[in-house]
Order: C-alpha cells, then structure tokens, then sequence
C-alpha cells in the first residue's frame, strides 16, 4: 500500500539580501530541499501515528518538508529495498520498527538486505509487548498457561500477524524457554490475529499495548506478563516475564530512524542532533506516552549495537525453529 502525504514544517528562513555575501557551501547546505520519509506500515498502524508524529517534529526543526510515504508488505522488505537503493544523500530516510532491520532480512535473504544496508540515525520509540489471553479464558496467570500447555494434548495456540513478525517469534521464544509445545496459527495482520482471540478462535497473544488498551479495559482481553524491563505504568498488577522466571523473553519492541549505507557522516549527525532533540522533547513524550508508547533516544553507534544484537538473537531462533517465510 502506498500513501503520500506532505508534512510541512516551520517557513524556511528568509533569504539573505543581495548585497549580502553567500558563504562558501551555504546553497548546499543540508536540507536543502524535501525530504522524503519511508515507512513500512499501512497508514492507520499505531506506528505509521508515531513515526508521522516525529517526521512532523523533524521538518519544524530542519525547516524543510517531510515527504510521509507509506509502503506496507513483505514484512518491511519493500519500503527497506527501496531505501536502500536510493542516493545516499540525506533526501530518502527510513523509519522502521526493530522486526523489519533484525528479523526480515534472515527470512528474505533475495532481497539482498541486511542491517549494514542502512546508516544508523537514531531511536525514536519503544514498546514491550503483552500476552494476553480472551476474558472467558480458562486461564488466569501466567503459570495458568503453562501448566495447561504442559497437560493439554497439542499443547496451545498462539496467533501472530504473520510468520516472521515479532509477537511470532516471542511465542517461538517463550516455547523454548518455558520447554512447551506451542502451535503458531499466523494471520495476514493483527486485526484478524485478534479478532480470532477475542472470538476464542486461538489462547494467546503477543501484542502491542496501543492495539489493546480498548479491549482491556472493557474487559474483553485479560494481560497476564508483559515482556518489557519492568511493569506498565497502565498495567501496573501485571508482572515482567522476568518476574516469571523467563528473562530471556524480555523484549522491548523499537522504531529507528536510518538512512542508506554511504550517507554522508555529517548530515547523519544533523539528524541525530536535530532527532534527539525532539525524541527528548516533553511535548514527544506526552504525544507518545498517550498512544501507548516510550520516547527512546539512542545514537547512532548504541542503534547499530541494538540492530546487530536482536538480529544475532532472532537469527538463532529462525534457524532453532526453523522457521520459514510464506
């Protein structure tokens, strides 16, 4: 799916007088021009809100428009090919979650790209993920579900938004590390994935607060761990996978801002100035924190560690579980 849509920002500034004398580079300096802003999700998802949000922030401060273009499929693998074959000149940036730079390119391999495709920007958002069961759930705990997925013959099911997709392989992962069968029942998105839960069509789910809040406080979802370093503030009786015995579950899902491979260094440190300087912002954080999110703010160098290491994680788990692209 593809949607564009301008953001503009503060006027640019007034140009110098005549008389004036330019400085030497001052026509070129960066940006100079729109630019264009790729994301990898369809233009409702909770994380197209946020990214459109910092995108917004991002061309008040650099003066110059932010072209916003949605490019949903292949697990990221579209929008990320198409970014990292542009010009690496600072004029077509990326802004994906963590699964499409650490899990899809070992899924995708043809696609040709892997995590050193991209120059490492900047963070911008976080979030943990949350098991969660339907109301009318036979299980009330976390030890609930393991005990019945120890005694119950095929074991549990666990939907996904697709083979791949990050709630798909923290249930791979919570499988291995709890010792019980799971089955993964994969959906072509989260809304049928939940739908079929709510429906008591599968036992559990990974998902993102934001997508769930409603469904929790009208009672139709019960949280039973989240997977982030420590307790929701909005979910504050419902413990950590570490509290729980299983720390290697602890997850904390993130978008990142990255340009291709090759990007000049200084306009990579104008972005990372100018990027931080909104993701710190109380303003950010207020718009974030109501939609379900964390502001998180990292270099370049501390993003490219976080990209190798989830990528070396889930590339174990891939191949332990065998899992395979559709």
């Amino acid at each position: 799916m593809n949607m564009t849509e301008t953001i503009r920002g503060g006027a640019a500034p007034a140009p110098a007088p005549a008389a004036m004398p330019i400085a030497a580079g001052a026509a070129d300096a960066y940006p100079s021009q729109p630019a264009k802003l790729v994301l990898p999700f369809a233009a409702g998802d909770q994380s197209a809100v946020v990214a459109r949000i910092a995108a917004e922030s991002l061309s008040k401060a650099l003066g110059q428009p932010f072209v916003v273009e949605n490019v949903a499929g292949a697990g990221g693998m579209i929008a990320a090919s198409r970014v990292a074959r542009s010009p690496a000149d600072g004029y077509t940036l990326f802004l994906p979650n963590a699964s499409t730079l650490t899990i899809a390119p070992h899924l995708q391999k043809s696609s040709g790209i892997k995590p050193s495709s991209f120059a490492p920007i900047g963070t911008v958002s976080q979030f943990p993920l949350v098991l969660v069961v339907n109301s009318n759930s036979p299980y009330k705990s976390f030890a609930d579900v393991i005990a019945a997925a120890k005694t119950k013959s095929g074991g549990l099911s666990f939907a996904s938004p697709g083979v791949g997709t990050t709630p798909h392989l923290v249930g791979e992962t919570l499988s291995k590390e709890a010792g019980i069968p799971l089955t993964h029942v994969g959906y072509k998105g989260g809304a049928p994935a939940l739908n079929d839960l709510l429906a008591g069509q599968v036992d559990l789910y990974f998902e993102a607060p934001a997508t769930i809040t409603s469904q929790l406080q009208a009672g139709k979802l019960r949280a039973l761990a989240v997977t982030g370093t420590k307790r929701m503030a909005s979910l504050p009786n419902v413990p950590t996978v570490s509290e729980l015995g299983l720390p290697n579950l602890t997850l904390e899902s993130w978008a990142a801002l990255v340009a291709p491979a090759g990007t000049p260094a200084a306009i990579v440190k104008q972005l990372h100035a100018e990027l931080d300087k909104v993701v710190n912002s109380d303003d950010f954080r207020r718009k974030l924190v109501d939609r379900g999110f964390e502001p998180l703010s990292k270099s370049p160098v501390e993003l490219e560690r976080m990209i190798n290491d989830e990528s070396t994680r889930w590339a174990q788990i891939i191949k332990e579980r065998r899992i395979t692209a559709d």
